[in-house]
């Protein structure tokens, strides 16, 4: 089993998506998965949309810390593939649960020494045949 299998990717509101997108991002940060890069996840059909995702990492602002962790504990070993897997599913069980995209998203690090973490979301024209 994968440790992709041990994230949540389950996305009843736009709330819960973004908590379990914040978990998702957590996990690859701390195990060391490269972020600043984007994926494209393309759908058969017309039912789901073809998504764009792009993370961008940002300079650290050590005033904006919180002092206390708000991060959850995390599995060790999760790899780029697993995060790609993991946030393909969370994409399409949002989908699936009537949420639209266009949007991002910031996630402020605990730890003021890290990288926050921007994560934009974007729907895209199905092609044309």
């Amino acid at each position: 089993m994968s440790q992709a299998d041990h994230i949540p990717a389950w996305a009843a509101s736009p709330e819960e998506f973004e908590a379990t997108l914040e978990v998702l991002i957590s996990t690859a940060r701390e195990n060391g998965v490269e972020l600043d890069q984007s994926w494209t996840f393309r759908h058969e059909g017309m039912e789901r949309d073809d998504i764009m995702v792009e993370i961008t990492s940002l300079a650290p602002r050590p005033e904006l810390a919180d002092t206390t962790p708000t991060q959850p504990s995390v599995p060790t070993g999760t790899t780029t593939t697993d995060f790609k897997t993991a946030l393909g599913e969370l994409l399409t069980k949002g989908q699936d649960a009537g949420m639209t995209f266009n949007r991002s998203w910031t996630f402020r690090d605990t730890n003021p020494d890290s990288n926050d973490v921007m994560v934009e979301v974007s729907q895209l024209a199905k092609p044309t045949n």
